[in-house]
Parts: structure tokens; sequence; C-alpha cells
């Protein structure tokens, strides 16, 4: 089966970091993504930042209306994401949690076919 993990931040967690904490997280990141690449033959997806996206909607009145800022507002936000092969939405459950270090979530949702 397959899965997407997001990894969702809380905007303004990382301005918080200390430069330590930073360089840390950097290291962090790198050992994960060659883990991710080794054992699931995937890689992470990142997202341009916040600022940057455009939202889409269709209103009821056929009007399509094009906007700044998240399609749902919440205090964190889509960073990226990356899909793996997993046996369960336990196993996928798993490496969302090896692939989370600041404040946030990652969501893991199975992918259909």
């Amino acid at each position: 089966m397959q899965f997407m993990i997001t990894f969702n931040h809380v905007e303004g967690a990382w301005d918080e970091l200390s430069e330590e904490d930073r360089e840390a997280h950097g290291q962090w990141l790198g050992d994960f993504i060659a883990e991710l690449a080794r054992e699931k033959d995937s890689k992470m997806i990142f997202l341009s930042p916040p600022e940057q996206r455009r939202t889409v909607r269709k209103e009821p009145d056929g009007q399509m209306v094009v906007s700044e800022g998240p399609a749902i507002a919440g205090p964190e936000q889509v960073g990226g994401y990356y899909i793996i092969e997993a046996d369960s939405i336990d196993d996928a459950v798993v490496w969302a949690e090896k692939g989370r270090w600041l404040v946030g979530s990652n969501e893991v949702r199975q992918i259909f076919s």
C-alpha cells in the first residue's frame, strides 16, 4: 500500500530556534532524507514558503476566486510531503513519527489506486 505523509509546520516555530538548534535540525533532516531514500526508495518534496501560495476556489455562484493564503486557515500549514510503501497505516505512522522534529504534525493518508 502507498501512503502520503505530509509534514505540517507551525508558523514562526523556525524563527524561534537558536542557531545551534537550526544546525541540529539540518543534520537530523539530512539523516532522515538519507534513511527515507535508503529504506523506502522515497524522497521529501518541499513546498514553497506559505506567503507564495494561492488558493483557487469555485464559489456557489460559479465564480472562480483566486486569493493569497491557505485554503484552510490554521496554525499549521503543509511544508511538503513524502510517499512511501508500507504494509499498513500503523507502519506508515512509524515513518511519520521518525519524520517529526519541529513542533507541528505529520498527517498520514493512504493513496488509493
